[in-house]
């Protein structure tokens, strides 16, 4: 039972690195940061398919940024409204 478990998620492994396989980290990073601007459901656990494949650190970076631009502290051009950040709301 163990090494079907093991085989499996090698397997698993295999096909998400072939997948990602050709890109760079920096075009999976664009494709993701698309992916999470488009509305996708995501969470620190839950990955859209498009953001397989990057770091944790940059994921997590994208997702961050991204909750930002939809609360409205940050526009569309990366732009901090700190008068927004630090009035009342």
């Amino acid at each position: 039972m163990r090494t079907r478990t093991a085989l499996t998620a090698v397997l698993l492994t295999l096909a998400a690195l072939t997948a990602a396989c050709g890109k760079s980290d920096e075009e999976i990073a664009a494709d993701c940061a698309k992916a999470l601007a488009s509305g996708q459901t995501a969470t620190k656990t839950d990955r859209p398919d498009a953001c397989e494949g990057l770091p944790d650190d940059d994921y997590e970076a994208l997702l961050m940024s991204q909750a930002l631009k939809d609360s409205g502290v940050i526009d569309k051009d990366g732009n901090v409204d700190a008068e927004g950040l630090l009035g009342d709301q």
